[in-house]
């Protein structure tokens, strides 16, 4: 009984076996930097690891979608894969999703610029540096904040986290 249980262990710290959506992921961007030619090939990998509860593949589908990368261009299907890596926590997709949804639904597109400026996403910081200097997007217009916000983008300009 011990044994099954140090085995189920062991295998459930052994890298990939919990999960393969990080494999799948890392294995699909290689595929979307190759070129036009891999790059379906790398948006069914994006999709099947997004599927399993990949972020960054959720991400890295959406921007695809977005932008036509490896078949037809969906904005609808983008937002939706792009909004899911929000959920999962990728401060990209957010800061993203937030931009796509200016013109639609400020009340959403200010929910993820704050979450993203949250996660000190810097050009998420920026923005709401201006939105809130011109008080735009739902904001009030507050110098002293937008000061700060324009502050906390230069800080966090040099400790970028890495892609997802």
């Amino acid at each position: 009984m011990m044994l099954a249980a140090w085995l189920l262990a062991a295998a459930l710290a052994t890298p990939g076996a919990a999960s393969p959506a990080p494999d799948l992921t890392a294995r699909a961007k290689v595929l979307m930097r190759a070129g036009p030619a891999s790059q379906p090939q790398a948006r069914a990998l994006f999709e099947q690891a997004a599927e399993q509860g990949s972020g960054p593949a959720a991400y890295y589908l959406g921007l695809m979608l977005k932008n036509g990368m490896g078949g037809q261009q969906d904005g609808v299907a983008a937002l939706r894969w792009l909004e899911l890596a929000a959920q999962r926590g990728v401060a990209p997709a957010m800061f993203i999703v937030a931009n796509m949804l200016l013109d639609t639904d400020d009340a959403r597109a200010r929910f993820w610029l704050d979450a993203a400026c949250d996660l000190e996403y810097p050009e998420a910081l920026q923005q709401k540096s201006v939105a809130l200097a011109e008080g735009r997007m739902g904001y009030a217009h507050n110098e002293a904040q937008a000061n700060l916000y324009l502050k906390m983008a230069t800080h966090a300009m040099g400790h970028r986290a890495g892609e997802p």
